[in-house]
């Protein structure tokens, strides 16, 4: 199928050139040419593609431009310049402009603006097909980051689509550590932005860790945790999950069951408590699941990973699952020794040393994503969950 463009510019010489240039591909279709004095208010036209001439001084075409930008349904946008300053690159960039471009245009460069599109075909794959999965510990040393960080390694590289691991332990968040990065942005960019967020922009702020393997880390300081609240979370969380491209969103919640994490619970597809066989973290499982119940989330699909599993122990997983109420859906092997050298590395331990038996356990665990459980009919919660977390 064709690549759709729609043309819109200032002057017919524009008008003339800009069509030579998208017909010198094969891949496109020119499907609508309109000048800029008559914009449509939105795109109607199926079109993939936006080329517009831009003119400086018109904050109605800025405005035109943000708007639709902003709405992930509407077409990519190609800006041409007759001269492009680093401002007016960061401008677009702030806009969501997919690309820019300049004279002369040669026919290899555009090509190449074309093969970074993300797959356009078939858009029914493709549009809002990312599924949230929320992974909470029920203590802290339990696991759950080394799970996120390695279960978004795996599936990444699956290369059937962008993988997004978010840090919203927005009071530690660790990370960064387990992959030994120094991201330049962070969650907070993207909070002090969510009125205004754009594909494009957005995407300039994840962290690209390997070619399908992207990061949100947390906020650097606790005080810039501040800013996230539920409201600004569901925000985020809704666009990226409607990015085209995008199979996974896994979220690290951490052990804290607040707003905010119970914002990242209500937003999953699926969730995932993490414990591990010892009688503290067993007594909050337990506790975690009645008020995941009593919160009315008991809709949501949800699995209980057990951590540094012991085999050889008088404490079998049919007497976890009596215990909890729940029968548990996974296991990681007992490997401390591997486990923190590829934390302390800051290397997946399923990239540094894939053949070891725990790293077996997470293929294992990453193929259930594979497999879409079928969720029963939703029911609305029974609490207003925000008063019953304020409640003293």
């Amino acid at each position: 199928m064709a690549i759709k463009f729609c043309l819109y510019y200032h002057s017919p010489e524009t008008r003339d050139y800009l069509k030579s240039v998208i017909q010198s591909s094969s891949q496109t279709l020119l499907v609508e040419t309109q000048d800029l004095e008559h914009l449509p208010a939105r795109v109607n036209s199926g079109a993939h593609v936006i080329f517009l001439e831009y003119q400086t001084d018109r904050p109605d075409l800025d405005q035109w431009i943000k708007q639709t930008a902003a709405d992930p349904r509407n077409p990519y946008i190609y800006l041409f310049l007759q001269e492009i300053s680093t401002e007016q690159l960061w401008k677009a960039l702030r806009f969501g402009v997919k690309e820019c471009f300049s004279p002369p245009i040669r026919p290899e460069d555009f090509q190449e603006a074309l093969d970074r599109l993300p797959q356009l075909f078939p858009e029914a794959e493709t549009a809002g097909a990312a599924s949230i999965t929320t992974l909470l510990g029920c203590k802290g040393g339990v696991g759950t980051t080394f799970l996120t960080v390695n279960l978004a390694y795996l599936l990444a590289q699956e290369a059937d689509g962008q993988v997004l691991a978010v840090d919203l332990d927005l009071r530690y968040g660790q990370m960064v550590y387990f992959l030994d990065i120094k991201p330049q942005y962070t969650l907070t960019e993207v909070i002090e932005n969510v009125d205004h967020l754009d594909a494009s922009y957005l995407q300039s702020l994840f962290y690209q860790y390997d070619k399908n393997y992207q990061l949100l880390p947390a906020p650097t300081r606790l005080e810039e945790a501040e800013a996230v609240t539920p409201e600004t979370l569901g925000k985020v969380l809704r666009f990226i999950k409607q990015l085209p491209g995008y199979r996974h969103i896994l979220v690290d919640t951490g052990h804290h069951l607040d707003e905010i994490t119970i914002k990242a619970v209500e937003m999953a597809d699926q969730l995932i408590l993490v414990t591990n066989q010892t009688i503290p973290a067993l007594s909050n499982a337990k506790r975690l699941l009645e008020i995941l119940d009593l919160l009315g989330f008991g809709h949501i699909p949800l699995e209980v990973w057990l951590n540094c599993w012991h085999k050889k122990t008088d404490l079998r997983l049919e007497d976890v699952g009596k215990f909890l109420g729940r029968e548990v859906s996974g296991t990681l092997s007992f490997a401390p020794t591997e486990v923190g050298a590829s934390i302390n590395e800051g290397v997946p331990l399923t990239k540094s040393a894939p053949g070891l038996g725990v790293c077996q356990d997470l293929r294992a665990l990453a193929a259930r994503f594979r497999k879409d459980p079928e969720a029963p009919e939703t029911r609305p919660g029974r609490w207003n969950w925000r008063r019953l977390l304020r409640r003293k």
